[in-house]
């Protein structure tokens, strides 16, 4: 993807001489709304939306924390910057909402690089633009660390946004794309080396640029074959649980049916890893885990990669709460298969 080109440059003097609305109004410009939505963008105490009727408007939020989320010594801050947004968009897009509307808080530390800070924002507007979401305000202050938060604003159809809550008992799991590919990249960002040379820079971009899965979404609430859906942020496994609990129901998973890339597969077996256990526990793939009942199966598989340009593979179905969600190994074994995803607070 391109890289926007911007009219302003943000001047070589540190952010306290610029002063916050210095900076506000530099990012005034950059950030000037497109969307038919959108009345007042930045620049006023709060943005004016006027949204269109017969649609509903989905709202998500999400926080990156330095130290903790990412490390500025790894990514560069347009990566940053691009990451931010996709994260928030994959969530608009496990709804099967068009994203549209977001805005930026960022705590910013006092010895932030201007030009750092409009990297960071070219790489925002950047990936916003491709998924046509427009920036209209937010906040900045001073912070010991770099804090970004980000709220995002999507429209579906009335009635028709995908929930965790609709999977149905014997309805198929599917995910799209392949599993474990962001885990492989993590763990090459902060293991350097020669040992798989050749697919560490796809990887790694797969960690640190996810590409949301709109575009599937949007297919899942337009031909109304899915019954649930949740984006795969902290992992497979955590994420099975989620969609089981809130739709009262246990599952079954195919280990032999997890989608593995050969890159994620060469570089698990020339570090020594389990590309299994990236596939199951690894986070941040940003891929989307669907439920559909058994007679739509087969159009699914049919026609949704085709629309979408992204595979799609079956994984196992739902079954009766009182089963768990259970693994079912390459020989039939089953064995509880538990939430073993990144958290927060462990």
């Amino acid at each position: 993807m391109k890289r926007s080109k911007t009219k302003k440059i943000i001047p070589a003097e540190s952010l306290s001489k610029m002063g916050e609305f210095g900076l506000i109004n530099l990012l005034k410009d950059k950030l000037a709304p497109h969307n038919a939505e959108v009345l007042k963008g930045i620049g006023d105490d709060a943005a004016i939306l006027r949204p269109k009727g017969g649609t509903d408007w989905v709202l998500t939020t999400d926080m990156l924390v330095e130290g903790r989320h990412f490390d500025l010594k790894s990514t560069t801050p347009w990566e940053l910057g691009a990451k931010t947004i996709a994260v928030n968009i994959s969530d608009c897009a496990a709804m099967g909402a068009k994203p549209k509307i977001a805005v930026i808080s960022i705590g910013i530390p006092k010895d932030f690089p201007p030009a750092a800070v409009q990297s960071f924002y070219d790489g925002l507007k950047g990936w916003a633009g491709n998924f046509g979401v427009d920036i209209v305000g937010g906040d900045t202050v001073g912070a010991g660390e770099l804090v970004v938060n980000v709220a995002l604003l999507g429209e579906v159809e009335k009635g028709r946004a995908l929930t965790r809550s609709g999977a149905k008992l014997g309805d198929a799991i599917l995910v799209t794309g392949t599993l474990g590919d962001s885990a492989a990249g993590l763990h090459s960002l902060r293991h350097p080396g020669s040992k798989g040379a050749e697919v560490r820079p796809l990887l790694e971009k797969r960690h640190k640029t996810p590409v949301p899965r709109m575009i599937s979404g949007r297919f899942l609430v337009e031909s109304r074959l899915a019954t649930s859906c949740i984006d795969i942020s902290d992992g497979l496994s955590s994420e099975i649980h989620h969609l089981a609990e809130e739709s009262g129901l246990g599952a079954e998973v195919h280990s032999e049916g997890l989608p593995i890339s050969r890159s994620m597969g060469y570089y698990a077996e020339e570090m020594g890893l389990d590309p299994l256990e990236l596939a199951l526990h690894g986070g941040e793939d940003y891929e989307l885990l669907f439920t559909v009942p058994l007679p739509n199966l087969g159009e699914v598989l049919r026609t949704m990669p085709g629309q979408t340009g992204v595979p799609v593979k079956s994984i196992g179905r739902m079954t009766a709460k009182a089963t768990g969600v259970t693994l079912i190994g390459a020989k039939g074994v089953r064995k509880p298969l538990k939430a073993k995803g990144y958290d927060h607070f462990k």
